[in-house]
């Protein structure tokens, strides 16, 4: 699954956990989870009959979920169909044991001492530390905040950079921020935030490909080769035993 689909599919299954069953975008959410095989075949005009909703309301729903119309959105589904190869559960389930064997392999070669003991001494020293993470990484950003609770550090997992977020405005130099984007899309996307912080900024990603030295003090890279278009596995499995190393260090 390429991760456009990914994203889009985390935001139609959040629809349905944060919105009221009676409101517009669970309604439109739940329907095209439920007919996500039919989307390639279905018209704007469709979806607008079948969910009683005008068809400016597809429209905004489709901007809202990061498409510039219902047509991209469409798009995207459709390449998902296409024909692929079918891999055994046998053959799957070496190929992930093996992938997931590297990758512990490798971040316990990348993370060594030293690297640990920077991102450990700043959350030490921070006044304040903050979480940056998208949605789809909210997991492990939560199970980490949780492992930093235990030993008595406060942190605060943040997802809303919109203007409104008064967080983002009550930073000071003292403070920390660790951004976790595996892709690196969602860095690239609050990059202009990123780069009015006052504060000593990290990251941690799988993204080899996009510069972004002039934003953050120090870049994790979870591999030596870039997997920003193939990040499922080190954002499901990687990027957790990343964080685990960090919370046993502190």
């Amino acid at each position: 699954m390429n991760n456009g689909l990914y994203n889009l599919l985390y935001k139609l299954s959040n629809e349905l956990d944060t919105n009221n069953p009676a409101s517009i975008n669970f309604v439109l959410s739940e329907y095209l989870l439920n007919n996500f095989a039919r989307i390639p075949t279905l018209s704007i005009y469709d979806i607008a009959a079948e969910c009683n909703v005008s068809r400016s309301t597809i429209r905004r729903f489709a901007k809202q979920m990061g498409f510039e119309n219902f047509a991209v959105f469409k798009k995207l589904v459709k390449q998902h169909f296409k024909p692929k190869e079918t891999i055994p559960d046998k053959n799957y389930r070496e190929t992930l044991t093996n992938n997931l064997i590297n990758i512990a392999n490798e971040l316990d070669e990348r993370m060594d001492t030293h690297e640990v003991d920077v991102i450990c001494n700043r959350i030490r020293q921070a006044n304040k530390v903050y979480i940056y993470t998208p949605e789809p990484s909210i997991s492990s950003a939560r199970d980490f905040q949780v492992s930093l609770a235990s030993k008595g550090q406060v942190s605060y997992v943040v997802t809303d950079f919109s203007p409104e977020n008064s967080i983002l405005q009550s930073l000071t130099k003292q403070d920390y921020i660790l951004t976790l984007s595996v892709s690196g899309m969602f860095a690239k996307i609050i990059d202009p935030i990123m780069k009015k912080c006052p504060c000593t900024c990290d990251l941690v990603t799988a993204n080899r490909i996009w510069d972004y030295e002039s934003t953050y003090s120090h870049i994790y890279y979870m591999s030596h080769l870039d997997h920003a278009k193939n990040p499922e596995i080190y954002r499901s499995y990687g990027l957790h035993y990343f964080l685990d190393i960090i919370q046993n260090h502190l």
